[in-house]
């Protein structure tokens, strides 16, 4: 009888330790790279579906988590976390190997805006916080731009300004909810 208890603990323990939310969030680290040697290795249209494969894990790590009743504050930051790894490192073999700069740019002066923001709300929570305020929406326009450009498309500086305009209403969320928590 005692070794069925252990076994159950040994399983309690590992979905804890492993849960589906979080390894659909880790595979958008591991892709990253990946995506990154198949822009430079010239194999746009592997990295476009690999890419989207990811940002579509972006989707399902939220709802896997909320599924399980197993939201964290460890698995939101993990969240934000490989949403930037696997954006950033795309964005900057994107601007190497594509001369895709003003994406760069974008990216570049939204950290610059967003950071100090997440920053300050931060330290009034007294810990590390990465906000998530209805950021699918933001999502829907920052993947299909990235995307875009992986291809090559030719009017990708036209979605990519659209993206900018979304990510600096997003700032202005950021700042509204930087103001509330410091009043």
């Amino acid at each position: 009888m005692q070794g069925i208890s252990t076994a159950k603990k040994i399983r309690k323990g590992l979905s804890k330790a492993v849960r589906l939310a979080d390894v659909l969030t880790g595979s958008r680290i591991v892709a990253a790279p990946i995506i990154v040697w198949l822009i430079f290795s010239n194999e746009t249209y592997a990295a476009y579906y690999l890419f989207a494969a990811a940002a579509i894990t972006d989707l399902l790590d939220g709802y896997a988590a909320r599924w399980s009743k197993k939201t964290t504050t460890y698995g939101a930051t993990f969240d934000g976390l490989a949403d930037l790894v696997l954006v950033y490192t795309t964005i900057v073999a994107l601007a190497i190997k594509m001369d895709a700069y003003w994406l760069l740019a974008a990216g570049l002066i939204t950290i610059a805006l967003i950071i100090p923001v997440m920053g300050l709300i931060s330290k009034k929570e007294g810990k590390f916080i990465l906000l998530h305020l209805d950021t699918n929406i933001l999502a829907a326009f920052i993947y299909p731009t990235v995307m875009v450009y992986i291809i090559g498309w030719r009017y990708a500086e036209i979605l990519l300004l659209v993206a900018f305009l979304v990510i600096l209403v997003y700032a202005i969320r950021y700042v509204r909810h930087l103001r509330t928590a410091y009043k």
